[in-house]
C-alpha cells in the first residue's frame, strides 16, 4: 500500500493541508456564528471597537438571566487615562480589548458589532495582579519587570498595544501617582497606542476617558453584591477632570458594610 501511494506523497500532503484549511475555516464560522462575532476591518494608525463585549462574561451573564453591557472606545496612537469607580469593568474592558485585537491578528471575527483594528506587533497586557509567586517576585516587582521590558520593545521600534491596570497600585500614592505619569509621558513622548487604568488622580496631559459608573443614588433601593451590576453604566465617555471618582465609601455603604465600621471610616476622609 504505501509503495503504490509513495508517487502521491506531494498530492496527498496538498490535500491534507486543504482539509486542514477546510476544518479551520468552519471552526471559525461556527465560532463567529454561536458568539456573535463579527468580522473586523483593518485600520491605520487608530483602533475603533463598536459594542465590544466579552464572550466569557457574557455567556455567564445570559445563564443568569442577566446582560452584558457593550462599550464603544478608539484607541489611537497616544495614551489614555482610564479612571472610574470599583467594580465598573475597566479590568474586563482591558482583557476584552486585548481578546479583539488578537482574534483579529489571528485571522478571527471579533467580540463587537463592528470592529477597525489596527495592526500592531505585540500586545502587552498587564492585569491587576502581577506577583509572580515562582520566581518570587512580589505584584510591584513583576509590574516593573514587565515595564522595563516594554520600554525595550518601543525602543527597538516595535509598534505596540500597551493595555495596563490599575499601574502602580501596589505602591504608596506618591509614588504611584509618579510612575503612572512617568510612563503616560514616555507613551506620549513614543507615540504609543496604550490604555492606562487608575484611581489615581493624574494632572499629565493626555487623553481621558470616565466610566460613567453608578447611575442610583437612591439608598433606599435594596442592593447586594448579587445585584450591584444592574445599576452600573459601564459607559465610557470623554473626561476633561484631573479629580478620580470617589464612590469607594459608597459601594461599600451600599454592599451593608455596618454603620459602625462606615462611620469610623468617614471621620478619616479630611485627615
Amino acid at each position: 500500500m504505501t509503495e503504490k501511494l509513495h508517487p502521491y506523497t506531494e498530492e496527498l500532503k496538498s490535500a491534507l493541508n486543504e482539509m486542514a484549511t477546510l476544518d479551520l475555516l468552519i471552526a471559525k464560522a461556527n465560532l463567529a456564528k454561536e458568539l456573535q462575532l463579527t468580522k473586523p476591518t483593518f485600520a491605520e494608525g487608530v483602533t475603533t471597537l463598536s459594542g465590544l463585549f466579552n464572550p466569557e462574561i457574557d455567556n455567564s451573564l445570559q445563564k443568569q438571566g442577566k446582560k452584558f453591557q457593550p462599550v464603544n472606545i478608539s484607541i489611537p496612537s497616544d495614551p489614555t487615562l482610564i479612571t472610574g469607580a470599583n467594580m465598573t469593568g475597566k479590568t474586563v474592558l482591558l482583557k476584552s480589548i486585548a481578546l479583539a485585537q488578537t482574534l483579529a491578528q489571528f485571522g478571527f471575527h471579533v467580540p463587537a458589532s463592528s470592529a477597525e483594528i489596527a495592526p500592531v506587533d505585540r500586545i502587552i497586557l498587564c492585569t491587576t495582579d502581577e506577583q509572580d509567586e515562582l520566581s518570587g517576585l512580589s505584584s510591584f516587582a513583576a509590574e516593573m519587570t514587565r515595564l522595563n521590558k516594554m520600554t525595550k520593545h518601543i525602543k527597538n521600534g516595535e509598534c505596540l498595544l500597551v493595555l495596563i491596570d490599575e499601574l502602580a497600585r501596589t505602591t504608596n500614592p506618591t509614588e504611584g501617582k509618579a510612575i503612572v505619569a512617568g510612563v503616560l509621558n514616555f507613551l506620549s513622548e513614543h507615540k504609543v497606542s496604550s490604555l492606562i487604568t487608575t484611581h489615581y488622580t493624574i494632572d499629565t496631559p493626555c487623553r481621558k476617558l470616565r466610566v460613567k459608573g453608578f447611575r442610583l443614588k437612591d439608598k433606599n433601593v435594596k442592593i447586594t453584591i448579587h445585584n450591584i451590576n444592574n445599576y452600573i453604566d459601564y459607559t465610557l465617555e470623554e473626561s476633561e477632570e484631573n479629580q478620580v471618582p470617589h464612590e469607594a465609601i459608597y459601594i461599600a455603604e451600599i454592599l451593608g458594610i455596618s454603620d459602625d465600621l462606615l462611620q469610623r471610616i468617614k471621620s478619616h476622609l479630611n485627615d
